[in-house]
């Protein structure tokens, strides 16, 4: 089982949120998420990685905190490549995320520029100008079929394109377009069937700012081998006399 498959960059901001709040509620809160979708995606970690990322300890000032195990502290450490999965229990792989590119724009509040009008609020720094790369994770975009009132700073209207239903039961992803961008959602079904969606129909993308995470820039990729170059080198001569 491949290592990309098993965890994502979500799940590594997670335990390193837990490792400096020791709270559940606290880190979801940081890395813009429910504190269902966090526990579940602990819950994932442990099957993962064959034992508990975190353990629950009671007492304290705090009357109880969640702290990260061993085995979790060593992940956050050295990062996942210390841990070895060759006894891990199979985990289904998570929708691919949202990398956007845009320009940062510091006023009149911080937000990246994606292309046309369409610009998301964020919640890091950066410089005026700068050439950014955001990630949004697609459990941490919330779908609806009209606009209500949330804390969300960025909502957007978007069209259904495709809905995908994976084949081991663990959801469903939405893909939408909204301006030139394209968005995965994960949902489970019930939000599909309640809200009626299905291709074509229009619906209200919700984003909070915190969500709205600044990464590397993806690799392109690659098909084959690299072409080689239209001009080719001159051949060197076989001697010097002439022919």
């Amino acid at each position: 089982m491949s290592r990309p498959r098993a965890v994502t960059d979500t799940d590594v901001a997670l335990l390193r949120a837990l490792g400096r709040e020791r709270s559940v509620v606290a880190a979801s809160r940081q890395v813009g998420m429910t504190r269902d979708r966090a526990t579940y995606r602990l819950a994932r970690l442990a099957g993962a990685f064959g034992g508990p990322v975190v353990a629950s300890v009671r007492g304290g000032r705090a009357h109880g905190e969640t702290r990260l195990t061993p085995l979790g502290d060593r992940v956050v450490r050295g990062g996942f490549d210390s841990v070895e999965l060759l006894d891990a229990q199979p985990v289904a792989p998570s929708t691919l995320p949202n990398h956007f590119q845009g320009v940062y724009r510091t006023t009149p509040t911080p937000t990246v520029t994606l292309g046309g009008n369409l610009r998301l609020r964020v919640a890091f720094p950066a410089e005026e100008g700068e050439p950014v790369t955001v990630l949004v994770d697609p459990e941490a975009v919330l779908v609806a079929r009209g606009q209500f009132p949330s804390s969300a700073r960025n909502v957007l209207r978007a069209t259904v394109e495709r809905i995908e239903r994976r084949a081991d039961g663990f959801g469903v992803t939405v893909t939408a377009r909204s301006g030139p961008l394209r968005w995965r959602v994960a949902v489970t079904e019930e939000p599909v069937r309640q809200l009626r969606l299905a291709p074509g129909v229009a619906i209200w993308l919700y984003v909070k700012a915190t969500a709205v995470r600044r990464v590397a820039s993806p690799p392109r990729p690659t098909r084959g081998s690299p072409r080689p170059s239209a001009r080719r080198p001159p051949r060197p001569r076989a001697g010097s006399g002439s022919r």
